[in-house]
């Protein structure tokens, strides 16, 4: 029953329902207990963020288990997940009601399994997904196999792919970088307090853009770079920056830099490396610079250089400037 790679994305489009089994596809498939006989499962961080994403894309989630589990009651919980269905004997009368209370069809739902129990839902649903470490049976019946296992990614592996197909997972990664613009948008005075209230992530982004408009969908700013590294600590460094400031839909300013340093939670971006600011009639050059939320600066460290353009004439100024 597998897909051609184009049949298998004109599927991913048309999602807007991801349903997963619980045993097996969020977890390995094992049952933990305690020595006074509590039940614990393992549950994949990548999954869990991956599920964060999907519901800033608009996606639903929802988990439906044949287990009652405190587990996954806690786990759908600390995600927000809001469709919980625990012991359910026919995993398609609970796929009838989601279908029902939010209006979908067939189609628009993909479901993830890996046991006998989850066929019924497989066989109906218009995005079939089995895990390696699914019976035979189910991969057969699948539209397509995760190369991760259950508990390991397999979720965030899907995930994925429905919001590249639907052309949405660019801009839910660009919320993780918005934030190394917060010390370049001092400059203007168009820094936004709720920026460093983003969650931290890990992992980096290559040839990104983020653009941020205002409430009448005026391009306010753009922000580009070839790469940016994201570590555990919320520290952001991205290579050959670029942000475009704009006033009416025309570039104000411009400030560029080889590298660019953003420690978010103690709001302070640095650069050892060659800036440019440029604005309308203004070049300013030096090398390195630090922006400092606190003290509301940004600073030009040394051989600051600034030509007024049409003044015939090069400033030269040896000390930091504000």
């Amino acid at each position: 029953m597998k897909s051609t790679k184009s049949s298998l994305k004109a599927r991913l489009k048309r999602i807007r329902c991801l349903l997963l089994d619980v045993d097996g596809v969020l977890t390995d498939g094992k049952i933990h207990f305690t020595s006074d006989g509590e039940e614990f499962k393992s549950f994949d961080v990548q999954d869990g963020h991956g599920i964060v994403m999907a519901h800033r894309a608009g996606l639903l989630i929802g988990f439906i288990s044949g287990r009652q589990s405190k587990a996954t009651e806690r786990r759908a919980a600390d995600l927000k997940v809001k469709i919980l269905s625990q012991s359910t004997v026919n995993k398609m009368d609970m796929v009838e009601k989601v279908k029902a209370e939010h209006n979908l069809r067939d189609e628009e739902i993909a479901f993830v399994g890996d046991e006998l129990v989850d066929m019924p839902v497989l066989r109906r649903a218009g995005l079939a997904i089995a895990v390696p470490n699914a019976v035979r049976e189910v991969k057969d019946a699948a539209h397509f196999v995760t190369k991760r296992t259950g508990g390991e990614g397999a979720v965030r592996e899907v995930i994925e792919m429905i919001l590249k197909a639907q052309g949405t997972w660019q801009t839910v990664i660009a919320k993780y970088l918005t934030v190394i613009a917060a010390g370049l948008l001092v400059a203007t005075g168009a820094f936004a307090d709720t920026a460093t209230n983003r969650p931290a992530a890990t992992g980096f982004i290559e040839k990104f853009e983020v653009p941020e408009r205002d409430e009448n969908g005026n391009l306010r700013w753009k922000l580009s770079g070839d790469r940016a590294q994201i570590d555990e600590m919320g520290v952001m460094n991205a290579t050959n920056v670029r942000a475009e400031f704009y006033t009416s839909n025309s570039i104000s300013m411009v400030f560029t830099s080889p590298t660019a340093t953003l420690d978010r939670i103690n709001g302070r971006a640095t650069t050892e490396a060659p800036v440019c600011i440029e604005r309308p009639g203004l070049v300013v050059t030096g090398i390195g610079a630090d922006w400092d939320d606190q003290a509301n600066t940004f600073i030009v460290r040394s051989n600051v250089h600034v030509e007024v353009k049409g003044a015939g004439q090069l400033l030269a100024v040896p000390e930091k400037t504000k």
